[in-house]
């Protein structure tokens, strides 16, 4: 799997946000290299747990459809007459 990279915009607004969350609920002033650093590690982290969890949802939901539309076409089956 390569690596996620995300566009520069949304990249500065998370940086934004780390800096003031870790100002306002922790009292830690975090510079733009140190929170972007922070960002690339943690990205790098969940990458994978975040792409498989949503995998195996995926797979759940397309289960869940493929039975429906078992159901259905099991519906639309034509049984034989018999000729009394």
């Amino acid at each position: 799997m390569k690596p996620l990279k995300l566009p520069k915009e949304e990249k500065e607004a998370l940086i934004i946000d780390l800096q003031e969350h870790m100002e306002s609920d922790h009292g830690v002033t975090m510079g733009n290299l140190a929170a972007e650093q922070l960002i690339d590690y943690m990205i790098g982290q969940l990458t994978a747990p975040i792409y498989n969890h949503a995998i195996e949802d995926a797979s759940k939901t397309m289960m869940e459809r493929m039975s429906v539309l078992e159901e259905d076409l099991y519906a639309m089956k034509i049984s034989k007459k018999s000729r009394r």
